[in-house]
């Protein structure tokens, strides 16, 4: 039982991180539109920053509990890595086109 919820909490968390990197620029436009006094370019420095910090915190997370069996950590991790360096680099792109 608590393989199978911690499975899906990575899941949520890869999901969760892909959205945010992929979608950086979209949010960051709607935070400033909620609150006004936070600017662009600390929103979007915020969620890209939260994006990529997921791709690193999930694959750490997993060799720190070792509550994985040896080959579903080893595919969550191999799965962060395929789909976080594609999605981080996209949003570290973005981030330095906004930064200049």
């Amino acid at each position: 039982m608590k393989v199978t919820i911690q499975s899906t909490l990575i899941i949520i968390g890869l999901v969760v991180a892909t959205i945010l990197g992929i979608s950086a620029q979209s949010i960051s436009y709607y935070i400033n539109e909620q609150i006004p006094f936070i600017s662009l370019a600390t929103s979007i420095t915020v969620v890209t920053l939260l994006s990529i910090g997921l791709y690193i915190f999930i694959p750490i997370s997993l060799f720190i509990s070792k509550k994985l069996g040896k080959e579903l950590a080893t595919v969550f991790i191999v799965l962060a890595i395929l789909i976080g360096l594609p999605t981080s680099g996209w949003s570290f792109f973005v981030w330095a086109m906004w930064m200049g």
